[in-house]
């Protein structure tokens, strides 16, 4: 345990020299790089690693830490600070579990992440328990060495400074050089390194007794984490066969009719020369459905599992019940596609945003997990929430690094400028781009101000660029190094761009330097 706790201190200076202060950036790469061999190192030597697939989860974990120094995305940047720790959570306590059960590993990972302070008293005693107590004659005569030694320093203060102040006196190169070690030393004694010392001593103390929480809940055997699991059927439910059938009959019935008209109205459209109705507009009727197909997707993953885990005992009586849900799977595919396809349709009329590409995600994620829902409906031989927990994982870990900003300007600014007739349809929105977009759209950002005509839109967007960087051309540490921010740097560096504020008296823009405004 010794070692455990040295890992922790270690771990904790990490912390302070990587993110006190800092922006991050590659910094949680590097900081991941560590805590998931010191972790894994702990729990090999006390043999707790029971499971070695759960080291899998150690690759999202670091791609998901590579995306600080990739992308400048802000919606994952912060919510990736709880998506990573609750992964690192979950690759401890998958690696402890034997058989891989979903429950257990997300109720023990928020355990371990955030269960793990009740365990101060415990972290303490776990320190007293490895640090060696002296015997009495031992401390005694370290306590004597000690007094000895400061009496000897506190004797030669008075000789010090009689030397000192000959030698001083005596040498100007010696004086110069005293002027620069007091210079240091007065230095260290200024508010601005004493507040910077105290700050950090705060944080490694904190992140220190967290680990050290960490530590003691892993190996603690009266711990919440180290409590056996009982296990529970999952959806146990015992409702007669007629009624789940009867209900999954009717359901399908009102898909089938869903689906039908899908293909007559919204299908037909796409796939030939056919057009909607002309009282109903394409962008208006394809609004009114994707968010709502979209959940109804969801329920029906609830309907399937429920009636698939109804009467298992009644394997004959169930066959239907199984073809029922089949049918359903496949209706739900059809209705994600609608909800897609009704997407994509709107898109066209008002272009991309953040969310509506969120839909994109989760409808395909969605399909994907279809696919291993109907095995599990025929076979029942899979684990089916762990299949649908990599996916998702998966899916994640693909959106993140699906570079959002950049496809958000780029189709936006595309469809605006290079699709023949759009413009007469919409105007680009050029307030969303410029207020929810960050340096990975900087490209784009600049190709759009040197290619529009429109004086007031090239106004804004200039100001978006000179704004974005006075924010990225400061020096930075190789802790907060950020490859999106330094390829914006290069690419605006060359616009000399100055900010300019619109005068509504003259009717023109005028040229500020910004540090006046």
């Amino acid at each position: 345990m010794k070692k455990a706790i040295i890992g922790s201190f270690i771990l904790s200076i990490l912390h302070s020299i990587l993110f006190y202060g800092q922006d991050l950036g590659i910094s949680v790469l590097l900081f991941a790089v560590v805590s998931i061999f010191l972790l894994m190192t702990f729990l090999k030597k006390h043999d707790r690693i029971k499971n070695s697939n759960a080291l899998y989860l150690a690759f999202p974990i670091l791609l998901l830490s590579a995306t600080y120094f990739i992308f400048n995305n802000t919606f994952f940047y912060v919510l990736n600070l709880v998506v990573i720790p609750l992964l690192l959570g979950s690759m401890i306590v998958w690696a402890c579990v034997d058989v891989f059960k979903l429950r257990e590993v997300i109720s023990k990972s928020i355990n371990l992440v955030v269960g793990s302070l009740e365990f101060i008293p415990g972290a303490c005693s776990l320190i007293k328990s490895v640090v060696k107590i002296q015997s009495g004659k031992e401390k005694e005569q370290k306590h004597k060495k000690i007094k000895l030694i400061g009496l000897g320093v506190l004797c030669s203060i008075p000789l010090l400074f009689i030397i000192l102040g000959l030698l001083v006196a005596a040498d100007g190169v010696f004086a110069n050089l005293f002027d620069n070690i007091f210079s240091q030393i007065a230095f260290i004694f200024t508010s601005e390194f004493i507040a910077n010392l105290i700050g950090r001593i705060i944080v490694i103390t904190l992140v220190f007794i967290y680990l050290l929480c960490v530590v003691y809940n892993i190996y603690s055997k009266k711990s919440a984490f180290n409590k056996e699991y009982k296990t529970k059927e999952f959806l146990k439910v015992h409702i007669d066969n007629t009624i789940v059938n009867t209900i999954l009959t009717i359901v399908n019935v009102v898909y089938l009719i869903f689906t039908g008209i899908q293909f007559i109205y919204l299908y037909s459209y796409l796939f030939s020369d056919a057009t909607l109705n002309a009282s109903l507009n394409l962008a208006q009727y394809a609004r009114q459905g994707f968010f709502q197909l979209m959940f109804i997707t969801v329920i029906n993953f609830a309907i399937i599992l429920l009636t698939n885990a109804n009467g298992k005992k009644e394997e004959i009586k169930n066959t239907y019940t199984k073809w029922m849900n089949v049918l359903m799977c496949i209706f739900t595919i059809v209705i994600a596609v609608s909800a897609f396809m009704r997407m994509h349709l709107y898109e066209n009329e008002f272009g991309y945003t953040f969310l509506r590409l969120m839909v994109y995600v989760i409808l395909i994620t969605e399909v994907i997990a279809i696919l291993p829902t109907i095995y599990y409906i025929l076979k029942g031989k899979i684990n089916l929430l762990k299949c649908y927990f990599v996916i998702g994982i998966t899916m994640y870990v693909i959106i993140n690094f699906a570079n959002i900003d950049y496809m958000i300007a780029r189709n936006n600014i595309g469809i605006a400028q290079k699709m023949p007739g759009v413009y007469e349809r919409r105007e680009l929105d050029i307030d969303y781009l410029i207020e929810n977009l960050g340096t990975d759209a900087v490209s784009e950002m600049i190709y759009l101000y040197n290619t529009t005509t429109d004086e007031k839109e090239k106004r804004k967007i200039s100001n978006y660029l000179f704004n974005m960087y006075e924010d990225v051309k400061e020096d930075r540490n190789i802790q907060e190094w950020n490859l999106s921010k330094d390829r914006a740097k290069k690419q605006l560096e060359p616009l000399n761009l100055e900010y300019q504020r619109y005068k509504s008296n003259q009717k023109s823009y005028t040229k500020y330097n910004y540090e006046n405004i």
